[in-house]
């Protein structure tokens, strides 16, 4: 623990005072919500950030709300099945270890040919032929939505004739593919790198990269992100915290469920059960 420069900030808050930032897949809650139930815990705590201005009056802090920068799905599965708290990890976008950065997706198992009718045709897109170069530019300068690469090279996409490039673009355009083929994560735009692990792959969309305020207008002005494209870096972040499912659905005031998780805390910390880890890691069990 001599290495780690801060300890995670946990609290037990209610599961309707947080907002998800971005569009969710409603099948894969309905399966977390019935894993977790079956399972009996929390094992990793959603990642939440206070929004501004969302106290008031004498209700205070009970009356702040929350944007979900990571686990709106296990939020949005808590709500499901009628758990009142949940345990999460508050962090602050004013905490310079906090980085919002961008994945992209590798659409796969499409026809190319579908795939770019469906953002001409249905999503009213424009593409247009480019270098690899000229693609980043575009995006640093706001010229262009986002861009694609495939195996017949690179193409700008700009929003449709009019549209001026904000989320609402960004989910049409995902709206053009979403349902229609696979979407995976990517964090590089390059072909050679990404083709080799997924055989049918389409194309890769590369979006622009979004600023906290961003996902904070988002949560406030209740619209989303489109789901899959944020990525934040959290210094500290909790893990197998495992908490029991039975505390959060207990009939208790949250008052007592937090003085609860200060003994959890406290007992953890005893038994010296905290492990700080400074290494990158890789996960492959998510």
């Amino acid at each position: 623990m001599q290495d780690s420069t801060a300890l995670p900030v946990l609290q037990v808050l209610t599961v309707n005072r947080l907002t998800p930032h971005e569009d969710h897949d409603p099948r894969r809650v309905q399966r977390l919500s019935r894993r977790i139930l079956e399972e009996g815990y929390l094992k990793n705590p959603p990642v939440v950030a206070p929004l501004p201005d969302s106290t008031s009056g004498q209700e205070g802090e009970e009356n702040r709300r929350y944007v979900v920068l990571d686990g709106s799905n296990r939020v949005l599965a808590f709500a499901m099945a009628g758990i009142p708290h949940i345990v999460a990890q508050v962090v602050s976008y004013d905490d310079p270890g906090v980085i919002l950065d961008t994945w992209y997706h590798i659409v796969s198992g499409m026809a190319l040919d579908d795939f770019e009718q469906a953002l001409t045709q249905l999503a009213g897109m424009q593409l247009e032929t480019c270098t690899l170069e000229q693609a980043r530019r575009s995006l640093e300068t706001d010229e262009a939505l986002a861009y694609i690469i495939c195996e017949s090279g690179v193409r700008l996409v700009r929003s449709p004739q009019g549209a001026k490039r904000d989320l609402r673009t960004l989910n049409g355009l995902v709206d053009a593919y979403r349902g229609k083929a696979d979407i995976f994560r990517a964090s590089n735009d390059i072909w050679e790198i990404q083709k080799p692990y997924y055989p049918k792959i389409t194309a890769l969309v590369v979006f622009p990269r979004l600023k906290p305020a961003d996902i904070l207008h988002a949560a406030m002005n209740d619209y989303k992100v489109p789901s899959g494209i944020t990525r934040h870096v959290i210094p500290a972040r909790a893990l197998n915290i495992n908490i029991p499912i039975g505390i959060l659905m207990a009939d208790w005031p949250i008052e007592r469920k937090r003085e609860w998780l200060d003994e959890w805390w406290m007992e953890r910390m005893a038994a010296n059960a905290i492990r700080y880890y400074a290494e990158s890691t890789f996960s492959f069990n998510e």
